[in-house]
């Protein structure tokens, strides 16, 4: 009955978005982008790809769980070589970071929720196995692969406390739900709490710990790009670089501020700003103009990656990491506005003090544990930012030392990996 109730809010809801539907369309390339493959139409190519098998499906929302995605696909294409896998994103961004995992015969986008969307994907792809990183639930998706027989595995499971909250107001019927993954291997001995508390079966919970923790440097940098980088700075002399990663509406504005004020004290200094969605480029750039910053946009200099201004506005995909690379101190976003937080493990792969802000619910457990081994400090404002990086410009020891204490949070652990092959072993058919 609440399954019902379920689908006839959001079928609705779905109506009532249909008259709107082709003006969004028509002016917005992000809504036409994979718009058949959100109501499970697949090209005759598409379903070439998978030559009519049963193909195991993995689903990574977006551009973080796609890296882990990645490496995933690699390890599994080694183990089931004859198994075709195909990649689902939620995602544009996500989208177009997955067309670039070798491993995957097919990319897609995730279709929508609806019963007889859901029905004719499953029809159309016949997966062997469903496994969703992080915690993405869907429950027409899941209940529609539990009713053919489709293991749904949930990997690097991840529950935080703002989505257990949502949950929790509709207790009864996402522990419904939950009861259709086949296993779900959770990141933390916290996550599975919270995974148990909304009626999921404690017999299928196993903490497994986070798949971006097996996500290789080598994987992440895209192969060789931020060797490249590096090279390249060092050729122009050293400069110290400031890289703010996934950094979100509000956020930009106090960053900027603080880089302005930070020039007078160390002039050399240069940022590179990545904004969570590139489409924000044109609020950042008017933020830029009003300070009379002197910057350029990465989708301009031809795939350099020397700074020849003094900020640089990363308008494009896949290249934060590169960044990341090079930079002196890193600060990542979604955290001094309450979104959330982002990785932190990404700049901390490269051995770089990862600063953030207090608003870090979707990866509070890793934002501990960073602070705990002082290889993250958090900042909780403009003037405590400006104070935490001009203490670590002035002491190159101390940035040093924090980059090696946030390295060893982030370090490869193929122990997650192993973990988690293991787990879902028995559920992936060799043939």
């Amino acid at each position: 009955m609440q399954y019902f109730w379920y689908n006839i809010f959001f079928t609705g809801a779905f109506i009532l978005s249909l008259p709107v539907l082709p003006f969004l369309l028509l002016f917005r390339k992000v809504v036409r982008r994979g718009i058949g493959e959100r109501f499970a139409c697949y090209s005759r190519t598409a379903l070439d790809m998978i030559g009519g098998s049963r193909p195991i499906w993995i689903h990574a929302a977006s551009v973080g769980e796609v890296m882990a995605a990645a490496e995933l696909s690699h390890q599994l294409k080694a183990q089931l070589p004859a198994r075709k896998l195909i990649v689902s994103t939620f995602t544009e961004t996500g989208n177009k970071m997955a067309r670039k995992i070798t491993a995957a015969d097919l990319v897609f986008f995730l279709p929508l929720d609806q019963v007889w969307i859901i029905r004719r994907a499953l029809r159309k792809l016949r997966p062997a196995a469903l496994i969703i990183l992080e915690t993405e639930i869907w429950p027409n998706l899941l209940r529609e692969a539990y009713k053919r027989g489709v293991p749904t595995l949930l990997l690097s499971g991840r529950l935080s406390v703002g989505a257990l909250k949502r949950y929790t107001r509709f207790r009864s019927f996402f522990r419904q739900v939950i009861q259709c993954f086949s296993l779900l291997g959770m990141q933390s001995e916290e996550d599975a709490r919270r995974i148990a508390s909304l009626g999921a079966d404690r017999n299928r919970i196993t903490v497994v710990g986070n798949l971006k923790h097996a996500v290789s440097n080598q994987r992440a940098t895209g192969g060789g790009a931020a060797e490249n980088a590096t090279a390249r700075i060092k050729s122009e002399g050293y400069k110290p670089l400031l890289v703010v990663g996934s950094s979100h509406e509000g956020e930009e504005e106090i960053l900027i501020a603080v880089y302005h004020s930070l020039k007078k004290r160390f002039p050399a200094l240069q940022m590179v700003v990545a904004p969570r969605h590139p489409r924000r480029a044109p609020e950042i750039e008017k933020l830029l103009h009003a300070r009379r910053l002197d910057y350029e946009k990465k989708s301009a200099v031809n795939g350099s990656f020397k700074l020849t201004k003094d900020i640089m506005l990363l308008d494009t995909l896949g290249e934060l990491q590169s960044f990341y690379a090079i930079a002196d101190i890193a600060f990542v976003g979604g955290s001094l506005v309450d979104a959330g937080g982002h990785n932190l493990l990404e700049p901390a792969r490269f051995r770089k003090p990862v600063l953030f802000g207090p608003y870090m619910d979707n990866f509070a457990t890793l934002a501990a544990e960073m602070k705990r081994t002082g290889g993250g400090i958090e900042v909780t404002g403009a003037s405590d930012l400006m104070r935490t990086i001009s203490d670590l410009l002035t002491d190159p020891e101390r940035r040093r030392t924090v980059g090696e204490k946030a390295y060893q949070v982030a370090r490869d652990d193929r122990g997650v990996m192993q973990k988690s092959l293991e787990l879902a072993q028995p559920y992936l058919p060799a043939a």
